[in-house]
């Protein structure tokens, strides 16, 4: 299997910090192009995002389900799908407990 890991904020869709208005979403310049041969190409493509707006409270950990919602319907107007959708919620310096803390699904760490 051949696969793409795209970050989302800035190589994916325009770079909005902590937006998660889905609206305001939108693909950046050529993205869809560039996923299109991928694909042609027999990549599989997944996403692999930090989050750090989570742990600073900036907005909840649910609205990921819509950010992903908003990409799949974003990538389906350009006749793509996405393999997977990842994320990282923590951060050491949040402000939400739960997620202020070190792990190993933050990029580039491995998991």
């Amino acid at each position: 299997m051949k696969a793409v890991f795209l970050d989302k904020d800035g190589t994916l869709v325009d770079d909005l910090p902590c937006n998660v208005e889905p609206g305001r979403i939108t693909l950046c310049s050529g993205a869809g192009a560039a996923l299109r041969l991928l694909s042609r190409l027999d990549y599989r493509l997944f996403v692999v995002t930090n989050q750090a707006g989570i742990a600073f409270g900036r907005f909840g950990e649910a609205a990921m389900s819509t950010v992903h919602d908003r990409l799949r319907d974003l990538l389906f107007r350009e006749r793509l799908g996405l393999d997977g959708f990842y994320y990282c919620p923590h951060q050491p310096e949040g402000s939400v407990a739960a997620y202020a803390r070190d792990c190993h699904c933050r990029k580039p760490l491995p998991d």
